[in-house]
């Protein structure tokens, strides 16, 4: 399988001409050609390890370090989907997928590590296929890509699910809000103190949305670090 990584883009912001989305179907390609996603990311690692959850369902892939080398890679070939970071320097994922819908309707999803509900809905809103959590939605980056290239113009697999309601974009990013709680309760042992830190947030709104989505008890301890032998009270101590 093809592997490739873009070179850095020589100037901070290139003037990218977008190559046509043209989705991969009969009449371009023979019906089993193998699909190709282009991986966006700042961090080696993280580049990998998306990559790696692609492989195993059958793509070819590119990869950009930023949101520039990405448009510089759209610019020269024709990928079946863009799978990108949020936060990034230079041009971000949001920059990206702001100049790919100008011109272009192909596939995007949206991973970060850091899941909020206003970052969910403005992707969303931007035209973002999916909004995904780095280290919660692993496992489901391969299925869902071949979910999206499963339109009826693109040749593969089961016609696509209608566009995300801003409904179901919330129900996903509470869902995303959550997992990343629970992860940080057990990590930093009901300390929300430290959640707080690591989530960029204040210790009140770490405990509005704790006992908003019933995982802090009447007492100030954390109903999922109790299972744990962990408490903590409502000092965040």
């Amino acid at each position: 399988m093809e592997v490739t990584e873009s070179a850095p883009p020589t100037h901070s912001k290139p003037s990218i001409q977008i190559s046509p989305h043209r989705p991969r179907n009969q009449s371009t390609r023979f019906p089993q050609s193998t699909p190709m996603a282009l991986v966006v990311d700042d961090l080696p690692d993280a580049r990998r390890v998306v990559g790696d959850r692609l492989l195993r369902v059958g793509f070819d892939l590119c990869y950009a370090e930023d949101g520039f080398a990405a448009l510089s890679v759209l610019g020269r070939r024709r990928p079946d989907l863009v799978i990108t970071d949020c936060q990034m320097p230079r041009l971000d994922g949001i920059g990206l997928l702001r100049r790919i819908r100008e011109v272009s309707d192909i596939p995007v999803v949206m991973i970060t590590a850091f899941a909020s509900i206003p970052g969910c809905e403005e992707a969303i809103r931007l035209g973002a296929n999916r909004y995904l959590q780095f280290r919660r939605d692993l496992e489901v980056i391969g299925p869902v890509a071949r979910e999206l290239i499963g339109s009826p113009s693109s040749g593969y697999g089961p016609p696509r699910q209608p566009s995300m309601t801003a409904q179901r974009a919330r129900s996903l990013a509470e869902e995303a809000l959550r997992g990343e709680l629970e992860g940080l309760l057990v990590d930093c042992r009901g300390n929300i103190a430290e959640m707080a830190r690591r989530m960029g947030r204040d210790r009140s709104t770490i405990r509005y949305h704790l006992r908003r989505l019933g995982m802090l008890g009447e007492e100030g301890a954390s109903k999922g670090v109790l299972r744990t032998g962990s408490t903590f009270n409502s000092r965040g101590t």
